[in-house]
């Protein structure tokens, strides 16, 4: 288990990854739904942002409590993989 003072902490945590520009808009779903969706079960807040000089990714940061962003980057790593799926069947 993870010791009280490391999940109580008040200034919260943050975590950055890089996913493909070509899942971007099913990553973050129609209209911005997905990250809505996986923001207000997590209560954390996540932006996708472009990479100045690399328009083949996206950087994906997600912010807030530890075990919440730990929760939203699951959630999201599975919006990620079924992206890819979706892509890799349709030879996007």
């Amino acid at each position: 288990a993870l010791p009280s003072h490391v999940v109580t902490e008040p200034r919260g945590f943050a975590t950055t990854c890089i996913v493909p520009s070509r899942l971007v808009g099913a990553i973050i779903g129609r209209g911005g739904a997905g990250i809505q969706e996986v923001q207000a079960s997590t209560n954390t807040r996540i932006v996708v942002r472009e990479i100045a000089g690399d328009a083949a990714n996206h950087t994906m940061t997600i912010a807030g409590p530890l075990l919440n962003v730990c929760s939203a980057y699951m959630l999201m790593m599975k919006r990620y993989m079924d992206a890819e799926k979706l892509c890799d069947r349709d030879g996007s």
